[in-house]
């Protein structure tokens, strides 16, 4: 039914270690999954072994402790994925089908980088890598004249490893208050003709498309790029922010695009925030899409972040049945009464008896309950100290 049937697994927060990420890819195989979206830089840490740049290894990789909410670690945490680890991982996933399609996130979520090449950003200041969640001033500087130079080196190596025909850049985000101060930046807008920050960023973003389709990749990009409207409409936009009007243009004029919609999707949360009922419940008949617009979703993908998992145990309940539930829309079986589905997970649930599932229990909840979840949410991993701290944001 769809010719992009992605997971997404966030190893930028939290590491998984190979074997665990082999479990995950023998379980997505199992239910019909061909694309596993491996995102690996983040503000937090990185997870790519780089030649060319070797302090991305060390000082980018290992951030000094973590702080994620009520999640508290003192000791020192990360590093990155060896090559020949990685070519494990493409290896492995390429006998069971599935293409291994790796995120470099830019110009927004780039602090690990940052930290050990602070010259492209845009304030003459040292970067710290981030030691908790949150969305971040220090971006990309897209004015600097050594920074494509920089990044395509960058991407060539992730080419060499990753064979995939999709390469994902990010752009989701990205504050443009350092963008708005720095004379460099004001400078290459004008002579740009550009008023416009989004447009500002997809200019940048358009360079690394072009760059990527020469090397024969087709480039997905998040959602928020679409604001600025001089996206290039090779970019395959990953919807997550929904009701999104500028996306719904994006994808009616002839942008192709992949659906991850954050409250049906995202599997960091837990069940009572997004249960299995409300997963399984998903149409990808998005509201104001024309005829033509519905012939260019060409796929689907359930991402999880890892800020608040560090335990394959915890990872795997979190993805457990709901994962099953994706599959079935995916592939064109999600128009089963929701009790009979149910039926379906426990037969399926004995070829995926080397992965932990959530207590049945606690799969299906209500749209009421909702707040409550959030609720409880925020209590479990948010300490005061930190919401304090995270109101000023670096």
């Amino acid at each position: 039914m769809y010719k992009y049937k992605g997971f997404m697994l966030d190893s930028a927060r939290h590491m998984q270690p190979i074997d665990e990420i082999k479990k995950l890819i023998d379980a997505i195989s199992e239910l019909g999954f061909n694309k596993f979206h491996w995102h690996l830089t983040d503000d937090q840490g990185w997870r790519f072994e780089c030649e060319k740049y070797p302090m991305l290894n060390t000082d980018a990789a290992e951030r000094p402790y973590s702080d994620f909410g009520k999640v508290y670690d003192n000791k020192p945490y990360g590093r990155v994925y060896t090559k020949e680890e990685m070519r494990e991982v493409v290896s492995y996933c390429a006998e069971k089908g599935i293409d291994v399609v790796p995120e470099f996130d830019m110009p927004g979520h780039t602090s690990a980088l940052l930290s050990v090449m602070p010259e492209l950003c845009c304030k003459k200041k040292d970067v710290k890598i981030k030691t908790h969640q949150g969305i971040y001033n220090d971006v990309l500087c897209p004015a600097k004249s050594n920074i494509y130079e920089i990044l395509f080196n960058i991407i060539d190596e992730f080419c060499e490893i990753f064979p995939s025909e999709y390469f994902h850049i990010g752009g989701d985000e990205t504050p443009s208050k350092h963008w708005e101060s720095c004379p460099d930046c004001r400078k290459k807008m004008k002579e740009l003709g550009i008023t416009d920050f989004a447009e500002y960023q997809n200019h940048f973003m358009n360079r690394i498309i072009d760059y990527l389709e020469k090397k024969g990749r087709h480039v997905i990009v998040w959602n928020d790029a679409a604001r600025g409207k001089n996206l290039d409409k090779r970019a395959i936009i990953q919807y997550w922010k929904e009701n999104d009007k500028a996306s719904i243009e994006y994808i009616n004029s002839g942008g192709m695009a992949i659906l991850s919609p954050f409250s049906y999707y995202y599997f960091d949360y837990d069940y009572m925030i997004t249960p299995l009922n409300r997963t399984y419940s998903f149409s990808p008949e998005l509201k104001g899409l024309t005829q033509s617009g519905k012939k260019n979703i060409i796929g689907l993908e359930a991402p999880v972040w890892t800020e608040y998992i560090n335990s394959s145990s915890r990872l795997e309940k979190l993805l457990f049945p709901r994962l099953i539930a994706v599959s079935f829309t995916l592939n064109g079986k999600g128009n089963m009464k929701y009790k009979d589905f149910l039926k379906e997970i426990e037969n399926i649930r004995k070829k995926l008896d080397f992965v932990e599932f959530e207590d049945n229990k606690k799969w299906t909840s209500s749209r009421m309950k909702t707040p409550l979840g959030w609720l409880k949410f925020v209590k479990t991993n948010y300490s005061y100290e930190y919401i304090k701290s995270a109101t000023n944001q670096e």
